[in-house]
C-alpha cells in the first residue's frame, strides 16, 4: 500500500458539498495481512475520493504487524500531526492507540477526531488511561461490528455506544504474483483458513479446526486443510497437526499474496474461521466475494456476515464436534456448496462493497463533523 505524507493528495471528486477537508492518521503496518492494517487501507482510499483535501501520515511503520513506537517516533507523528491539523477540520484515526496522540500536542492545535476500534485494543478491561481517555473524548466512534460495538459498550458503559460501519473490500484486483504451484493444489475438498497465528490470538479457530481433523478424515478422508498466514503460534499448531497424524492433510502455506489467497479461494471448497472474538470479519469477505461458502463462529463478528445455511454455516466456535460436522456436510454436498457461494458473492455485493462503504463513511462523517464556512 502507498501511504502518502503530502499536502492535499486526492484528486476532487464530483460530491455533494459539506464533507469536512480530512486529516488522517493511518496506522501502516506493512503488510496486509493484519484486519487493522487493512481496514486502514479501504478507509484511507474512501477518504480520497470523499474528502476535497485528504492527507495521511504514516505512524510507526513495523514489518512485524506490532504498533510499539519509539520515543522519536511518537514525536514525529505528533509534530505531523500539529502540521498537517492547522488546516483540517478533523481527525480520523483508524486504531484507539494512534487516537492516544491527541494528548501529545497542545489544546489549541486539537482538532474534533473520530476513531475506529476494531477488537481489544478497545474492549479489553485492562487498556491504559489514554486509551480510555481517546475513546472517551471522541466525536465519533465507529466500530467494524455491531459485536465489537456491544464488547466496548459493556466494558465503558460511560461512553456512547459506537456506530457500526460494516467492513469492505480494496475494490481493485491485487495485481500482485500468483503462486501458481500452491493454487494447483487446491481442490473442491480444500477447507482454507486464511489469518494470523499469534499467541496473542488464540480465538480465531485453528485449534478448534486442528483437532476437529480427526473425525473429518474419518468421513472424508480426501478433506485437506490449508491454513494462510504467519505469526508467533505458527510452529506451535505445526506440531499439534504433527502429533494428531495430520500432516498428509494439512498444510501451512505461510503468508501470500492476495491474489494467490484469491486463487486459492475460488477453487476451494470452502472457508473456514470459527472464532470466539473476531471484531471485523474481513476474512469472510474475501471468501464471499470469491463465491466461497463460509464456517464462523456463531457467537461474534462472523454471525453478521454470514448468513446461516444461505452462504455458509454457524457453529458455537468452541465446539470440536459441530465445526466437524459442518466441515463434512459442506464436502459432501457440491450443490448446496455452489448455491451458498453464489449466495455469498450476491450478499457481498449487495451489503458489503466498496461502495456501500464508503457512502455509510461519507453520511457518519457529514453528521459528526459538519462542514466549516469557507476560509
Amino acid at each position: 500500500m502507498t501511504v502518502i505524507a503530502d499536502p492535499d493528495v486526492a484528486p476532487a471528486y464530483d460530491r455533494a458539498p459539506g464533507f469536512p477537508a480530512t486529516l488522517l492518521g493511518l496506522v501502516e503496518r506493512g503488510t496486509l495481512d493484519d484486519d487493522v492494517s487493512y481496514a486502514g487501507a479501504v478507509l484511507e482510499r474512501a477518504l480520497t475520493e470523499l474528502a476535497p483535501h485528504c492527507r495521511t501520515i504514516t505512524v510507526f511503520p513495523d514489518q512485524d504487524g506490532r504498533a510499539d513506537a519509539s520515543l522519536a517516533q511518537r514525536a514525529l507523528f505528533a509534530a505531523r500531526l500539529m502540521a498537517g491539523g492547522r488546516r483540517a477540520d478533523c481527525v480520523v484515526y483508524n486504531h484507539l492507540g494512534v487516537a492516544t496522540a491527541q494528548w501529545s500536542i497542545p489544546t489549541a492545535m486539537r482538532r474534533p477526531y473520530a476513531v475506529l476500534v476494531h477488537g481489544a485494543e478497545a474492549w479489553d478491561p485492562g487498556i491504559d488511561a489514554s486509551r480510555r481517555r481517546a475513546l472517551a473524548k471522541a466525536t465519533l466512534r465507529v466500530a467494524s461490528s455491531a459485536y465489537a460495538a456491544r464488547r466496548v459498550a459493556d466494558v465503558h458503559p460511560d461512553t456512547p455506544l459506537p456506530d457500526v460501519l460494516p467492513p469492505a473490500l480494496l475494490p481493485e484486483p491485487d495485481g500482485s504474483a500468483v503462486d501458481g504451484a500452491l493454487v494447483s493444489s487446491i481442490t473442491p475438498r480444500t477447507i482454507v483458513i486464511s489469518s494470523r497465528m499469534t499467541v496473542a490470538e488464540r480465538t480465531r479457530g485453528h485449534d478448534e479446526l486442528l483437532e476437529a481433523w480427526p473425525t473429518i478424515l474419518g468421513r472424508r478422508p480426501d478433506a485437506r486443510l490449508a491454513l494462510v498466514g504467519r505469526g508467533d503460534d505458527v510452529k506451535r499448531l505445526e506440531a499439534k497437526a504433527n502429533g494428531l497424524g495430520l500432516a498428509g492433510s494439512v498444510r501451512f502455506t505461510g503468508l501470500v499474496s492476495e491474489a494467490t489467497l484469491e486463487a486459492m479461494l475460488v477453487k476451494a471448497g470452502g472457508f473456514a474461521l470459527p472464532g470466539r472474538e473476531e471484531g471485523s470479519g474481513v476474512a469472510y469477505l474475501r471468501a464471499m466475494r470469491a463465491g466461497v461458502p463460509c464456517i464462523a463462529g456463531d457467537g461474534d463478528a462472523g454471525g453478521e456476515l454470514v448468513n446461516d445455511g444461505v452462504t455458509g454455516m454457524l457453529v458455537p466456535a468452541t465446539d470440536r464436534e459441530a465445526v466437524a460436522q459442518a466441515v463434512i456436510s459442506l464436502l459432501g454436498d457440491s450443490v448446496r456448496r455452489r448455491a451458498m457461494g453464489e449466495a455469498g458473492r450476491a450478499r457481498f455485493e449487495e451489503h458489503f462493497s466498496f461502495t456501500r462503504f464508503r457512502d455509510r463513511l461519507d453520511a457518519m462523517l457529514r453528521a459528526a463533523f459538519p462542514a466549516r464556512p469557507p476560509r
